[in-house]
């Protein structure tokens, strides 16, 4: 295998735009065959082979675009008259002697990656009511309505979404982004969204739970377990889940989540969706 810093030849050129594009839309089978081929073949060179998954795709992304970038496209200073992507492109044709006309796009898509990784949350509060108009009061992951004094997991005192512990800051409402910024999401319109608090910090970093965190978790009761833990829960097993619930199918009533098998760890593989219906909350407050 080559070291990172040989030059790529035609198609690991072609790889490269590709993952640092963001894969394709998927659309077909032979898409899908190149993306995985994009990230396995750039995952090699970068000596990233371990990464996998959501995670491991945002790293192998970001790691090429630092590996392909000069220190002053890193560090940019937004007082340089010199465009971040020329900086790149002139680093590219240089130093890996790639051709000039066809890496510009490539430099283009490095550029806008750290622009992306760049960009902090600053300023996203102000689309707030926006949202609200366009989403409704609830929160997108898991349905709960903002604010709401009725709750019925608050009222439960719902061990696995524990609301309860702090109604008031756990049920406001807060401004997401879809794509993480961590995962080089922007703030645009189109990529915010409203989460309550409890699910907003679930989704942390956007990147997934991670074994050490289940593992650190795993054999407790869940009320011994961390709120964020039990949040990151309820994030994840619900966006697993399609935002519906997993025994009757609802995609419109708040939703919690409960074990799969009574007994078994505090881990998503054994959590699903249940929507307060059939978490039989609904009847227990009747």
């Amino acid at each position: 295998m080559r070291a990172p810093s040989a030059v790529l030849d035609g198609l690991d050129l072609l790889l490269a735009r590709l993952v640092a594009g963001g894969g394709t839309d998927g659309s077909s089978a032979r898409e899908l065959f190149y993306e995985e081929a994009a990230y396995s073949r750039v995952s090699d060179l970068l000596r990233a082979g371990e990464d996998n998954g959501r995670r491991g795709q945002f790293e192998v992304r970001l790691r090429l675009a630092l590996h392909l970038s000069p220190k002053a496209a890193i560090a940019y200073d937004r007082r340089n008259v010199t465009p971040r992507w020329r900086l790149i492109h002139e680093h590219l044709v240089e130093s890996f002697s790639y051709p000039p006309e066809s890496s510009e796009d490539l430099a283009r898509s490095i550029a806008r990656m750290l622009d992306n990784w760049d960009e902090k949350r600053e300023g996203v509060t102000a689309h707030r009511n926006f949202l609200l108009r366009r989403d409704g009061n609830r929160c997108q992951n898991c349905f709960a309505k903002f604010g709401d004094k009725k709750n019925l997991t608050v009222i439960s005192k719902d061990l696995y979404k524990p609301y309860y512990l702090a109604p008031e800051e756990l049920l406001s409402p807060e401004v997401d982004h879809v794509e993480a910024v961590s995962a080089l999401g922007t703030n645009d319109r189109a990529n915010l969204q409203l989460l309550c608090r409890l699910c907003n910090s679930g989704k942390g970093d956007g990147l997934g739970l991670s074994v050490r965190q289940e593992a650190e978790f795993a054999g407790l009761e869940v009320n011994e377990a961390s709120i964020f833990y039990r949040s990151s829960l309820v994030y994840w097993v619900i966006d697993r889940d399609g935002r519906r619930c997993d025994l009757c199918g609802l995609a419109d009533e708040e939703l919690t989540i409960r074990p799969v098998v009574h007994g078994g760890g505090l881990v998503r593989s054994n959590m699903r969706s249940t929507c307060v219906i059939c978490a039989g909350l609904q009847a227990a407050h009747n």
